[in-house]
């Protein structure tokens, strides 16, 4: 993957507390708006402006209503999702983008994973608040999918930003631009 490098020992630590601290503050972000959604929202929608309104769902599905009635298989994934990608952060050395990235993902797949880990009806089988509905048709979110969906934006412009060419800024005399370096 474009900006993760497996850590040599050398380099800072910084883009890798950076990931943790975007994660951090996804997580603190999504749990106080869904501890706001669940008191204030129960007693029905919120229209804001065209089809957008606020509005308390329980979503024991996975992703766009897939895997229903699978709970805790979603639960377990989303736990495991989580552990494995806490691991590559803490071993990689990451460049910004990428620790961004990484930090959203890391933030929502918690963010969602506490609500199934610690919501009724039980341990594994919690619903995840969600309680943003951009159109009355269906489909609705909370502040952890929109850090997932923005995370994988984030890792394609990384991707597309890695196909650059790099410039060279200094020419080794005798060497023209196109040729690769010597290996010595």
């Amino acid at each position: 993957m474009p900006g993760l490098r497996r850590r040599r020992g050398e380099g800072s630590s910084t883009y890798r507390w950076l990931a943790f601290a975007v994660a951090a503050t996804v997580v603190v972000a999504d749990q106080v708006a869904k501890l706001l959604a669940v008191h204030y929202l129960g007693a029905g929608p919120v229209h804001l402006f065209g089809g957008l309104h606020l509005q308390l769902y329980r979503n024991y599905a996975g992703p766009g209503g897939n895997f229903a009635g699978h709970t805790v298989l979603i639960s377990i994934f989303t736990v495991a999702a989580a552990i494995v990608l806490a691991a590559v952060i803490a071993r990689s050395r990451l460049d910004r983008l990428t620790a961004i990235g990484f930090g959203l993902f890391l933030g929502g797949a918690v963010g969602n994973g506490l609500d199934r880990l610690l919501r009724g009806p039980g341990p594994l089988r919690g619903g995840v608040v969600d309680w943003l509905a951009p159109s009355a048709h269906g489909g609705s979110m909370n502040l952890a999918d929109l850090s997932l969906n923005a995370a994988v934006l984030l890792m394609i412009a990384g991707a597309l930003l890695s196909m650059r060419p790099r410039r060279r800024t200094k020419r080794e005399p005798g060497k023209t631009l196109n040729e690769p370096p010597c290996s010595s």
